[in-house]
């Protein structure tokens, strides 16, 4: 079972470090004028459509994607064995990883199509919470424990 733990526990470190690859990316696009700067107007409908869409996002996109990888790997604990319990673990990392990513690249688009200090701002809370999905084998270990005492 410590081979499975090590191969999720490598598997989702590197999903975490391309997620952070994609914003540098992306930041690097806008740097280089790839993703147009500055081409929604300042104080026009469109800038405030596009502020509000990534706020919402944000506001609710990060506490929905911590909640639901909690929801989603403490239910149901009882009838799951080790190998389904770690392929659980790892759908619903990654659902929690995709929110988030979806997040943090849409907030920095946001930021160089309209030149708004919001967007980047929820861009960088998003990123700030991939933080706390950084992986550890004593969390996957204590999480397949869990598992093993229900």
């Amino acid at each position: 079972m410590e081979k499975y733990i090590d191969k999720l526990f490598r598997i989702l470190r590197i999903k975490i470090v391309a997620v952070w690859l994609m914003v540098a990316i992306a930041v690097v696009l806008g740097e280089m004028n790839i993703i147009p700067n500055g081409v929604i107007a300042p104080h026009s409908g469109g800038e405030f459509k596009l502020n509000t869409v990534v706020i919402l996002l944000t506001v609710i996109g990060i506490p929905l994607a911590l909640r639901l990888f909690t929801l989603n790997t403490t239910k149901g604990l009882r009838r799951m064995n080790n190998e389904e319990a770690l392929k659980s673990y790892h759908v619903w990392s990654d659902v929690r990883l995709g929110i988030l990513c979806l997040t943090a690249l849409l907030g920095i688009v946001a930021y160089y199509l309209a030149v708004s200090i919001s967007c980047v701002f929820c861009a960088l809370v998003a990123m700030c919470a991939t933080l706390y999905c950084w992986p550890s084998k004593s969390k996957i270990a204590n999480y397949l424990e869990s598992v093993n005492n229900e």
